[in-house]
């Protein structure tokens, strides 16, 4: 047999290398975290208000986040799709065991009745309040943009699933959004972007579901939520 030229078994050593590193690297890429002026202080009592979609109201495709003033790219939801996201996160939160956490059911009320009182206010201030009569330290609130679901099959997508969501906490005492993660992802194939080979791998060389690509979004996100453990 013909032994391999020199620049060969570079070449292949070189990949041997690098490949690993871009898997590894690959599952942080679509989290981005939202700057603020103060270092984020660990909140223990929390709040967390229903999670709600962004929806565009023209051709654009795009909506501004009533937090943090980043622009979405919204997509058609299906009727629950804040819900589910919502249910990932909030549970997740609960099971975690470092916050006493008062769910969305229990907040609902009180956040539509400041809402209705405060029309005027800038969003942060009105979760402020919210915060403030359920004397609580912080105020979660999420917003959904995209939720769509994959067409195919979990080993042959004719389209790919696509999720686009933020949560942001808020310190009551100051009014300040303390943290922030916008998740972005529509996921891609192997031979598309090697950069999320990782997600094919974890999940058996599969296309994702929505739902999936959202747990492993929330799962990103509270990797940074600050006292999560």
């Amino acid at each position: 047999m013909k032994p391999f030229s020199k620049s060969f078994v570079a070449a292949l050593t070189v990949l041997c290398v690098v490949l690993p590193v871009l898997i590894g690297c690959a599952s942080s890429t679509p989290v981005r975290t939202t700057q603020t002026a103060k270092e984020p202080a660990v909140l223990k009592r929390l709040v967390v208000v229903p999670f709600e979609k962004l929806t565009s109201s023209d051709a654009s495709r795009m909506a501004r986040c009533p937090v943090c003033g980043t622009v979405f790219t919204t997509c058609d939801m299906p009727q629950n799709a804040e819900l589910i996201i919502q249910e990932f996160f909030v549970g997740k939160l609960e099971r975690s065991g470092a916050f006493s956490v008062i769910p969305p059911y229990q907040s609902d009320l009180v956040h539509q009745k400041v809402k209705s009182e405060n029309t005027r206010l800038p969003v942060t201030k009105q979760l402020q309040r919210v915060g403030q009569a359920l004397e609580v330290d912080g105020v979660v609130a999420g917003y959904v943009s995209c939720f769509r679901e994959r067409v195919g099959y979990k080993y042959s997508a004719e389209r790919p699933a696509s999720v686009t969501f933020g949560v942001y906490l808020i310190r009551v005492s100051d009014g300040e959004m303390v943290w922030g993660n916008i998740y972005d992802k529509t996921q891609q194939s192997l031979s598309e972007n090697v950069l999320q080979a990782s997600t094919f791998f974890s999940r058996g060389l599969k296309w994702v579901t929505a739902q999936e690509l959202a747990e492993d979004g929330v799962d990103e996100m509270l990797k940074t939520f600050p006292g999560y453990r």
